[in-house]
This record gives structure tokens, sequence and C-alpha cells, in this order.
């Protein structure tokens, strides 16, 4: 890649941290491009003084808006403002690929950082009009969703979650009765082939997770909110769901099926102990316990629980009920 490729590239990824309200700054940034240096290897690290003066290039050549923020100790946006910027020389990925990225980081290296690039040059480019009904349904078309979502409303939600606009919902609970409440969509995730909002709820603050698929209306004119990163960190850290984890767990798993835990072992990272037979012991990190029973029991006997002795109870009774309801 040229010097004026990576200087765009850093351009690129310093306004889409704007526009993403991070409050960027010339040591967070350079951190932030040597972690995307290490994890996408795309060549784009630098010193602070290098981001310095790129902040300088935005503000003199291009005419951007940067304010500093003392409370945060960072940049961003007196207004909204489009920036444009030569194409990369290298930059073949077309933009539809964004709905690759929205639908989880599920690419591998080197195409996950490309499409990255993507991401950024279009919240760059901030073109309301790639958001359309027609992207975002290709978007879910593509996403390989569990439940179906009605294009305008996950239009509706993306839009607030992007301009930090809290909603009015009318949603529909499992036993359809439908309810309204007032939330602050935070983040947007894509969970085990569900698309969900998680965020507060407007007035008093509190947790709130939405399956998007079950929201009947959203209006806008609620209100306004400032993006809880310590909301995000957690969630990063501990998942969508908060539900309780089990330490130690450990399986013997039958050796048809020692071929995939091989090829999982890497993503998933549980210890892996080979026996004389074929057959694997393993030791799962800390993991949901319903989520282990569901697997063991979708391996049709091929897994017996060695520990804990309470989910081997747990998963026989499921067993036995299975059989009974099916004899």
């Amino acid at each position: 890649m040229s010097v004026q490729s990576r200087q765009a590239l850093r351009l690129l990824k310093f306004v889409a941290e704007m526009k993403k309200n991070n409050y960027p700054n010339a040591e967070t940034f350079s951190e932030l491009l040597r972690r995307i240096d290490v994890e996408e290897n795309i060549s784009c690290a630098c010193a602070p003084r290098t981001i310095l003066r790129d902040i300088k290039v935005l503000e003199e050549y291009y005419h951007a808006p940067i304010e500093y923020d003392s409370s945060r100790r960072g940049y961003y946006l007196k207004r909204p403002w489009n920036f444009e910027i030569p194409v990369l020389e290298d930059d073949i990925i077309s933009m539809t690929l964004l709905g690759t990225k929205l639908a989880g980081d599920i690419l591998p290296e080197p195409l996950k950082g490309k499409v990255d690039l993507a991401v950024d040059k279009t919240l760059s480019a901030n073109n309301s009009e790639f958001f359309d009904e027609a992207m975002i349904e290709s978007l879910l078309c593509a996403s390989g969703i569990k439940a179906a979502v009605e294009p305008a409303i996950f239009k509706k939600i993306f839009d607030a979650w992007r301009q930090h606009q809290a909603v009015l919902l009318k949603y529909a609970k499992p036993d359809g009765d439908v309810s309204e409440y007032e939330f602050e969509p935070h983040m947007i995730a894509f969970h085990k082939g569900v698309w969900y909002t998680k965020g507060y709820t407007f007035d008093t603050k509190e947790v709130r997770i939405y399956a998007i698929q079950r929201i009947r209306e959203v209006t806008f004119g609620i209100g306004t909110f400032d993006t809880d990163k310590k909301l995000l960190e957690h969630t990063k850290r501990n998942g969508l769901f908060e539900y309780p984890k089990v330490d130690g767990i450990r399986l013997h798993c039958d050796s048809s099926i020692a071929f995939y835990l091989y090829e999982h072992q890497k993503v998933k990272k549980f210890k892996i102990e080979p026996q004389e037979d074929g057959s694997l012991i393993i030791t799962l990190r800390p993991a949901f316990e319903h989520e282990v029973i569901r697997w063991v029991l979708g391996e049709g006997g091929s897994i017996r629980v060695l520990y804990p002795e309470d989910l081997r109870e747990k998963v026989a009774l499921a067993g036995k009920r299975i059989f009974e309801v099916n004899s």
C-alpha cells in the first residue's frame, strides 16, 4: 500500500471513529491502528505525532468541522459533514458487503479487514441513501436469520442507533400481548440467528434487550442519548445475555465426533485430552449450562458428562423426558 493510500486509510478510519462517537485522540487512535495492524495485517500503524498531522490535514485541507472535547479527551464533529476522499487504489470491496459486517464478524482475515474498511468508508461518506430499505432487505436476506424481520422496522432501529435517538416501541411479547416502551438503542447485535437491540429504558435507564422481529412499530421524537461505552464493553466481555456460566465442565466425547472437536478447538479454546480408543475428554471454558445441555442432547449419546454431577443429572432427566414423549 502506498504512503498516500495509508494516509487515506487513516483519515477514513479517524472520521469513522468520530462518527461512531468514540472520541478518538492521537494516542488512542494510534493504539487502535496498532491493534488493527496485528489483527488484520494491513500496515496502517503510526506514531501519535502522525495522527496529529492527519488531524491538521482534515481541518485545513478537507475543512472538517473538528472540535476537541476536553471532558472526553477526544475529537468529534461539531455538525454533520460528508467526507469526500479519492477511492483507495486497492479498495475493490463493494459497499454491499456492509451487510456482511452488520450480520456479524464471521469472515476470516484478510477479508474481515477489507470489509471493515468498506464500512468505515461508508460511515465517512455518510450517504443516507445507502441505508435505504432495499439495502436493509438484502442484508436481512443474507444474514441467515432464524426469524423474519420487517425491513422497515429494522431500518428505523438502525437509524435510531446511528442518530442516538430514543424511540417509542410497540413490542409483541411471546404470548402475543403488545406493549409500549420508551427505549434507547445503544447497540444492535446478531446473536444465534436472531437480531436484537440492547440499551436502556429512556426514563429509568434499566438495561433492556428486544428481539427486533417482535417490534411492531417504531416512533421517533422521544429524545436523544449518548452511547454508553461501559455498556458496550460490558457486553463484549460478558455476552449479550448475562446467564450464569459454569466452570470446569468435563465431557467424554466419542471418537465419532473427535474430528469436528479438533476443528472447533482453536476457536472455542477448550482443553483436549486424547484417549487410547480415539475418544476425547474435553474441558470447557466457563459456559452457559443450557447451551451445553442442548449440545450434549443434540449429539444423541456421543457425549457423556463427567463433571459436574448435577449437570449430568439434568442431561439424563432431559433425555428421559425426550424418550417418554417419543415412545
